[in-house]
Parts: structure tokens; sequence; C-alpha cells
């Protein structure tokens, strides 16, 4: 079933936002409010010169455009590079899957998933950033590639709910990706603290 993955990692996200994130938090508002809307306006979409937009797409969009004016000018440049090489990466994806699907060697949920993970983790260091380029790199590749199924007469609609399949895994995967360096950080420390306390003796 589309849509199943983007429900099930939703509703752990907004359980864990609004019952386990510390009430003193500034994203705890914004993380819980955010994933709300999200599911309640996943199965509306609206029609835009022809082609069939998904509302979660402009509030993903929104919420890009929101975060991307709090940044300082080459924090600002520097997500938006990040956000135009992962378009254009998810669009040849897409394009090679649409005219040579036999190297797709395994779900594409999860291929375009790991590979969003990988080229955001090179191009942005900051985890929020890094969701931020991931996210609207993503939704732009969507109506890029909407408009040039449309010019084939190929409909395609932008965020559908195997798309947000897709936003879910690759956000769980940022995730525990940044639980591993965190903890991988902290041993580091520890390790580093027993050296030194080694050589101080």
């Amino acid at each position: 079933m589309e849509g199943a993955i983007f429900y099930w990692f939703s509703w752990l996200g907004w359980i864990w936002a609004t019952f386990f994130m510390s009430k003193d938090s500034r994203y705890r508002l914004r993380v819980s409010a955010g994933l709300l809307i999200l599911i309640i306006s996943s199965p509306y979409k609206t029609v835009i010169m022809g082609i069939d937009v998904h509302l979660p797409a402009f509030i993903l969009m929104m919420f890009f455009i929101l975060e991307t004016f709090k940044l300082k000018h080459r924090l600002f440049f520097s997500v938006f590079l990040s956000s135009f090489i992962l378009m254009l990466g998810y669009v040849s994806f897409l394009l090679f899957e649409l005219f040579d699907p036999v190297w797709v060697i395994f779900d594409r949920k999860w291929m375009i998933a790991f590979g969003g993970m990988i080229i955001g983790s090179v191009l942005q260091a900051s985890r929020h950033r890094r969701l931020m380029s991931i996210t609207a790199g993503l939704i732009l590749g969507e109506v890029l590639f909407s408009i040039i199924m449309k010019e084939l007469s190929f409909p395609y609609p932008v965020a559908s709910p195997e798309f947000l399949d897709v936003i879910a895994s690759l956000t769980m995967l940022v995730a525990v990706w940044s639980a591993f360096n965190y903890v991988a950080e902290l041993a580091g420390n520890y390790f580093n603290q027993g050296r030194g306390r080694q050589k101080s003796t």
C-alpha cells in the first residue's frame, strides 16, 4: 500500500514529538504540528497547469522557504546549491528508471532514500540543513519530472503517497545516521579521555 511507510513513521514521529520531546525544546511544537498537518493533508490534491499536485508538496516547500529565510547569505546559497544538485540527481534517477528500469536492483524507494542520504551527507554537515536540502531537492525534482512527463503526455502527480514514503524513509535514514555519528563521537571522546589519563599517570 502506497503511503503506508509515510503514515507509520509520521505517527511515530508525532507521538515522539508530542509526548517524549522536551517541553523546553523550540522544535517540539513545529515538529508535532508539521507532522500532523502533513498527515491530514496527504489525501488531498489540486490541479495546477494540468498537473496533479498533492497538498503536502506545498507544506514541505513552505517549511523549506521559512527555514531558509533564517539562514545567513553564505549558508542560504549553500543550501540552495545542495537542493539544486539533489534535484538533478533525483530527476536523473527517475529518467533512468523510466527508460532502463533493469538497473533498479531493489525497491526504488530505498534506492532513492539511500542515494539522497549519501548525497545530502556529502553536501551538508548540519543535520538540519541536510534535511532542508533533501526535502527541497526532491520536491523540486518532482515538479521538474512532472513537467517533463506532461510534455511526453504521461501524467505524473507531484508528491504522491509513494513520494511521501520516500521522504519518510529518507528522514528516518538521516536520523539513524545522525544518531550513529553522535554515538561514534561520544565513543571517540571517551577513548581520548582514557588515553589522556593514561599519559598523565
